[in-house]
């Protein structure tokens, strides 16, 4: 039996099908995989803040800095402030 070669991707005869997160996530914006995955990143941060985990905490939890959940509910403030005016 002989060796088949692998062709790349550009060269073969492939469908698009997306990823686990959308059917077509290449297709309807750049990066979405990993823009969703920060998002929900973004709401479990929140969601332990708000019930009272400690900031270090929380940073311990998710591997990241005792900055980027200070940041992280900043915006989550911003974003209020947004909701409040546009209802006025």
């Amino acid at each position: 039996m002989r060796d088949v070669p692998v062709l790349p991707g550009e060269y073969s005869n492939w469908k698009d099908t997306g990823c686990e997160l959308y059917p077509l996530c290449l297709e309807e914006q750049p990066r979405g995989k990993q823009q969703t995955r920060l998002k929900l990143r973004a709401y479990a941060i929140r969601k332990m803040r708000l019930s009272g985990v400690g900031v270090r905490t929380v940073a311990m939890a998710f591997g990241v800095s005792v900055r980027t959940v200070q940041r992280e509910m900043k915006r989550r403030k911003g974003m209020l402030k947004q909701i409040k005016s546009r209802a006025q």
